[in-house]
């Protein structure tokens, strides 16, 4: 009887001299807490989970990572030069900046002040951010602001939104001027000084 409960006894022992060793193993597996993550950790985190992930995004829902990766994996689109020639100035920017960072400026009709036209550039601003395009605006002057687009290739869809705002005086992509309902109604008033 005694040799039974020697052998239960050792059986306990084991178990629990095996746990308590496993546990030990499980904690120096521990993985690194999310708030020490660096940026790159994140960054190779995202990676195997895209290359986990099943479902495959359309490419107006994708996010401007996969347009510009950070570590150059992106190919700059390939177009072969006849597909360039009678092409309008639209498509041509459209096919070569797309997934480029792009600068347009727009300028304020009337004599705004610099808060004014803080005040109605926001609005545009926030009408394109809702309208889902990436815009980053700055104050250049007091009539004039600069939109950085993320994708060069939305350039001509966010200055004909632009052109068609009252206080929109002149939209400039690439040296070249858009005028907009502001110039308008300055000719009108113009017209009807003299």
């Amino acid at each position: 009887m005694h040799s039974f409960y020697f052998i239960l006894l050792f059986f306990i022992l084991l178990y629990t001299f095996h746990n308590t060793y496993a546990d030990d193993k499980s904690k120096s597996k521990i993985k690194k807490d999310p708030i020490d993550f660096t940026e790159n950790d994140v960054n190779n985190l995202f990676e195997q989970w895209e290359e986990n992930d099943e479902d495959i995004l359309p490419e107006d829902e994708r996010h401007d990572f996969y347009l510009r990766h950070p570590y150059g994996k992106h190919q700059p689109p390939m177009f072969k030069p006849e597909e360039l020639t009678g092409k309008d100035p639209e498509s041509l920017i459209k096919m070569t900046k797309k997934g480029q960072t792009m600068m347009m400026f727009a300028t304020v009709s009337g004599n705004p002040t610099r808060r004014e036209t803080e005040e109605i550039t926001q609005i545009w601003w926030a009408a394109l951010k809702n309208a889902l395009y990436d815009v980053t605006k700055y104050i250049v002057d007091d009539t004039r602001v600069l939109f950085l687009l993320q994708d060069g290739s939305q350039a001509y869809e966010v200055k004909n939104y632009l052109v068609q705002q009252d206080r929109c005086q002149e939209v400039t992509i690439d040296n070249r001027p858009y005028y907009g309902k502001g110039a308008q109604n300055a000719q009108q008033a113009k017209s009807q000084d003299l």
